[in-house]
């Protein structure tokens, strides 16, 4: 879990919560921590997919505003394992939020505040291309 922990994922939401949402099973007593961290993965690498080209992947330190992102995210994609169940409002909004933020981040609007303060550089290479020159120096001498 790079971008959060086990607890900031348990302090997102009940632990009867987590668990009903994790497991598969009824009478599970525990949450299911592989659920879990699979859900925190599909979180992190959308977060990546966002940030990628922007700036230097792994960040370090990792910005809490990301590391509240990544929590929105998982929370959405655990509700989502229930699709029996409706969604609460407050999961919808915090990840619509959420993936506004990312565009913005992405789009340079908002910057994470990192040390330094500077974006990785795009990749790929420029090229310019220019017509011959019309006018060389033995014209030019001619109008002074």
């Amino acid at each position: 879990m790079r971008y959060c922990t086990r607890a900031d994922i348990g302090n997102a939401m009940p632990l009867r919560t987590l668990i009903q949402l994790s497991n598969d099973d009824p009478a599970a007593q525990q949450p299911n921590e592989v659920v879990i961290e699979d859900g925190v993965r599909q979180a992190a690498e959308l977060v990546d997919g966002y940030l990628r080209g922007r700036y230097d992947l792994p960040l370090n330190p990792v910005p809490t505003v990301l590391r509240d992102a990544v929590v929105y995210l998982a929370r959405h994609w655990l509700y989502q394992r229930r699709p029996e169940g409706a969604l609460p409002d407050s999961v919808k909004d915090n990840r619509k939020d959420t993936i506004k933020l990312l565009e913005s981040i992405r789009d340079g609007v908002v910057t994470l505040g990192m040390p330094g303060g500077e974006a990785a550089p795009e990749p790929g290479e420029i090229r310019v291309r220019a017509r011959r020159q019309q006018f060389g120096p033995n014209l030019w001498e001619r109008y002074r």
